[in-house]
């Protein structure tokens, strides 16, 4: 069994196609993936799972992202926090001085994902690695 099986990442977007997307670049890669389209079922499943990685969709409809780290970081306070977004902006800045440890832009590499995973899980933080 690899050791990626063990690490279970979250996946918050409101956009299917991203979400499908990340199951099969991160199953493949043997981590354990839960998707949820909005910030809601978001803090619901982190009742449930603890989650070593949550990525979040900056802009989603109901809670935006910035809202989804709020309700997570009070459920899941470990859980390290990847922002996504298609264009930076004040929610972006917000979310990194409320603790997102890192933002992949939208269209994103998929080594650039499983670097912040792995940076993630080592306990580093992006922005001041930079």
């Amino acid at each position: 069994m690899s050791e990626q099986a063990d690490i279970h990442i979250l996946v918050v977007d409101d956009e299917e196609v991203m979400r499908s997307l990340f199951i099969d670049i991160l199953q493949d890669k043997g981590y354990k993936v839960t998707t949820v389209p909005d910030g809601k079922e978001a803090q619901e499943k982190a009742r449930q799972a603890f989650f070593h990685v949550a990525f979040l969709d900056v802009h989603m409809p109901l809670m935006n992202g910035v809202q989804t780290l709020h309700a997570l970081r009070e459920v899941s306070p470990k859980t390290a926090i990847v922002m996504m977004d298609s264009f930076p902006d004040a929610l972006l800045d917000e979310a990194e001085k409320e603790g997102a440890i890192s933002c992949i832009h939208k269209p994103f590499n998929i080594n650039e994902v499983i670097e912040v995973i792995e940076m993630a899980l080592k306990g580093k933080d992006r922005k001041k690695e930079g």
